[in-house]
């Protein structure tokens, strides 16, 4: 599995969690609904400082929680 499917699934799962949509993760992240709309359909691979923002805006999640597989 590359990446991208972990970050975008790992995205997607706390989303959920936290009953956060992509319109509320763009606000909370002041990352653009287009920009993460690519992220979460594994067009692109955000940078680090993306990744921190989308951290954030989760609650603090660690970046390496968005990049590793999940069971």
């Amino acid at each position: 599995m590359h990446i991208e499917k972990y970050v975008a699934k790992n995205i997607i799962s706390l989303c959920e969690k936290r009953d956060i949509s992509k319109y509320r993760l763009s606000q909370l992240s002041g990352i653009s609904q287009s920009s993460l709309s690519r992220i979460m359909t594994q067009e692109s691979l955000p940078s680090l400082i993306t990744l921190e923002k989308i951290c954030v805006a989760l609650g603090a999640v660690s970046y390496t929680h968005l990049t590793l597989p999940t069971n």
